[in-house]
């Protein structure tokens, strides 16, 4: 598999997503940018349970709440656009780590979501180390950028 597999996804721009400008609402640029995240471990072969917490089976012992999150519209994004969604995640520390989305209308950079979670345990809300197919998702997408810096 292809970090392109994982990393670029689509997204297209629905009714419901928009205001009565016909715009996006300013919202669901970050919906979306946890979403596509969401949905690149999934592809990338991480069940969503083993990161997010389900608690009816109490599977995973982590939790990643946001601690900062920013959103950046460089362009209007309208009802029918067909956006791909670039997904860049990094490790910050031990325990944080960011994720940038990127979106892409025609080639051009139209907007972009920059979401950091924190890890944490999920009893005593300690800080604690990522888990290490987290670690291995943030590392494999980034082997590209890494190549072409070496």
């Amino acid at each position: 598999m292809k970090p392109a597999d994982w990393l670029i996804l689509q997204k297209k721009v629905r009714f419901g997503d928009c205001d009565s400008a016909g715009v996006i609402h300013f919202h669901n640029l970050l919906k979306w940018s946890h979403e596509a995240w969401e949905e690149s471990i999934e592809i990338y072969g991480i069940p969503s349970q083993d990161i997010f917490p389900d608690f009816s089976i109490r599977k995973s012992q982590i939790i990643f709440p946001i601690v900062n999150c920013e959103a950046n519209f460089l362009a209007p994004i309208k009802i029918g656009d067909l956006l791909k969604v670039k997904i860049v995640p990094h490790k910050i520390n031990t325990h944080l780590f960011q994720v940038n989305s990127f979106f892409i209308k025609n080639g051009n950079k139209v907007a972009e979501g920059k979401i950091i979670h924190c890890s944490l345990d999920i009893d005593s809300r300690d800080k604690i180390e990522l888990p290490d197919q987290l670690e291995r998702w943030i590392e494999a997408s980034n082997v590209s950028t890494n190549l072409k810096e070496c």
